[in-house]
C-alpha cells in the first residue's frame, strides 16, 4: 500500500510520514500541487494526505483535480486543515474530499489512517465462497476476478435455478446477483427463495446488482431480502467494500451463534464426561416421560452407579477416578440411540432415559451395558456397576420422580444382592 503526503511544511511531512509508516504503508512526501498531480499521473496510490494550503493551489483545487482523473476518482483524499472554518469544510467536500481534520488533531487522523489500512488490509485477504449470478459473460469474468483477487471462492452461474440447485449443496458467504437472468426466474425472485429457506441458509446476505437504475425495483429487491444493492457498470472499489461490510457482518454473527451453542452446550452438559448434567437431564427426561404417559408410549429408565468407585479415588487418585469416569460415559452414550437421553447425576451415578423403550428392551440395554463396562477395565482397574430399570406405564408412576424413585430402589436392591448386576423395579 502507497501513500502521498503533501504538505510544505518540514515538520508536517516528517510526522505524516511517520504515521503511515507505521501502519506498514509506503509515502511519497512532496511539498506542492503540481508536484502531487505529476506523481499521481505516474504511480498508483491507495490514499492522498494533503494540506489545505500549498504554495501552487490549495489542498480543495489538488483534490478537484484529482477526482477529474478517471483512475484516481475514488481513492480516498484527506485534507488537512489550521481551522474549522465551514465554508473550508462545504467546499472541500463538494470538491471530493473524503474526510478533513484539524493539524492540531493529529491523533484523530492516526486513528482514521490505522482504521482505514486496517479494512484495507481485511479487504484484501478475505475467505469464504460466493455464489454469484450473471448471465453475461463478460461481466462474470471480471467480478471473479475481482473476487478471486482478494481470497474469494467464486461459484458462477447464469440462472436462477441453476444457483439454487448449488445453494442447496454448499456454504456460501455471500449470493450476488442481477436483476435480469436467464431462465424464467429473475433476481428477485431467487432473493424471495432463498429467504424461505428453513435453515440458517435463509440469513446469507444477498447483494443485488442491475444495470437499471429503478427505484421501484430497488425497494422491491430489498423487499424481498437483498441486504444492499449496487448499480452497473460495477466499480471494483466499491463492490468490494460492499461485499467485505456484507461478509464481514455475517461471520461475526456466525462468531456469535457459535459461542451462544458453546455456552448452550456448557450449560446442558457436565463437563468431565459430556453427558447430560443433572439440571438438564431433569427438564428433558420430565418432558419426555409427560408425552409418554399421555399418548401411552412405553419408556423406561437405567440409573447406573459404580461400584466401590470411592476405593478407586482413594487407592489411585482422582485423575484416574475422572479416566474411569470418563470412559465409562463413552460406553454408555455409544449404546444409546438418537432420541435416548444419557446423563451424569453426579459422583459415580449415571441415568439413561429411554423413550419409547418397554421394560424388556431397556432390561436387555442394562444388560449388555453391564457387561460392556465390566470389561472396559479402565487404566487397568476392574470396574463393575449396578443397574436399575423401571418402566412405563406403570400402575403408580407416571412422572418423573416416580420412575426415578422406582429405578433408585432397584439399583438399592442391585447394591444389596451383591453388586455387578441388573434389578428391574417392581411394577
Amino acid at each position: 500500500m502507497k501513500a502521498l503526503v503533501v504538505d510544505p511544511s518540514k515538520l508536517y511531512q516528517l510526522m505524516l510520514d511517520r504515521t503511515f509508516q507505521e501502519y506498514g504503508s509506503e509515502t511519497e512526501v512532496l511539498a506542492t500541487g503540481e508536484e502531487a498531480l505529476q506523481a499521481a499521473q505516474q504511480q498508483d496510490f491507495d490514499i492522498v494526505c494533503a494540506a489545505l494550503h500549498l504554495p501552487d493551489m490549495s489542498g480543495i483545487e489538488l483534490c478537484r483535480q484529482l477526482r477529474s482523473r478517471a483512475a484516481r476518482s475514488h481513492i480516498p483524499i484527506i485534507l488537512l486543515t489550521s481551522s474549522d472554518d465551514k465554508t473550508t469544510q462545504t467546499e472541500g467536500l463538494k470538491a471530493g474530499v473524503t474526510e478533513i481534520f484539524n493539524k492540531s488533531e493529529m491523533q484523530d487522523l492516526g486513528e482514521y489512517i490505522r482504521d482505514f489500512f486496517d479494512h484495507i488490509s481485511a479487504a484484501r485477504h478475505m475467505s469464504g465462497r460466493v455464489l454469484l449470478i450473471e448471465d453475461s459473460p463478460s461481466v462474470s469474468a471480471i467480478l471473479k476476478a475481482y473476487f478471486c483477487e482478494i481470497g474469494l471462492e467464486v461459484d458462477h452461474f447464469p440462472s436462477a435455478e441453476q444457483a439454487l440447485a448449488a445453494f442447496e449443496n454448499h456454504e456460501y458467504e455471500l449470493v450476488v446477483t442481477d436483476v435480469l437472468l436467464e431462465g424464467a426466474m429473475s433476481g428477485t425472485g431467487l432473493v424471495r427463495h432463498i429467504r424461505r429457506a428453513k435453515d440458517k441458509k435463509r440469513r446469507v446476505p444477498i447483494l443485488a446488482m442491475s444495470g437499471m437504475d429503478d427505484a421501484s425495483r430497488k425497494i422491491e429487491l430489498l423487499r424481498s431480502g437483498a441486504n444492499d444493492f449496487i448499480s452497473k457498470p460495477i466499480l471494483q472499489e466499491e463492490l468490494l467494500a460492499r461485499a467485505k461490510n456484507l461478509i464481514t457482518n455475517k461471520q461475526l454473527l456466525d462468531k456469535v451463534e457459535a459461542q451462544h451453542e458453546h455456552l448452550k452446550l456448557l450449560a446442558m452438559t457436565d463437563q468431565l464426561t459430556s453427558l447430560y448434567n443433572r439440571h438438564f437431564l431433569t427438564e428433558v427426561a420430565v418432558k419426555s416421560i409427560s408425552e409418554a404417559c399421555r399418548h401411552g408410549h412405553p419408556l423406561s429408565m437405567i440409573l447406573i452407579d459404580l461400584d466401590h468407585f470411592k476405593v478407586v479415588n482413594d487407592t489411585h487418585g482422582h485423575g484416574v477416578g475422572d479416566i474411569v469416569l470418563t470412559e465409562t460415559a463413552m460406553v454408555i452414550k455409544s449404546a444409546c440411540r438418537r432420541e435416548d437421553i444419557p446423563g451424569r447425576l453426579g459422583g459415580e451415578e449415571f441415568i439413561v432415559v429411554l423413550p419409547h423403550c418397554t421394560l424388556d428392551s431397556a432390561q436387555e440395554k442394562a444388560e449388555r451395558l453391564r457387561q460392556d463396562i465390566e470389561a472396559l477395565n479402565p487404566h487397568g482397574i476392574a470396574v463393575t456397576a449396578s443397574f436399575g430399570v423401571a418402566s412405563l406405564p406403570g400402575e403408580k408412576m407416571c412422572g418423573y420422580e416416580q420412575l426415578f424413585l422406582a429405578a433408585d430402589k432397584a439399583v438399592y436392591a442391585a447394591k444389596e444382592g451383591g453388586r455387578n448386576r441388573v434389578v428391574v423395579a417392581a411394577a
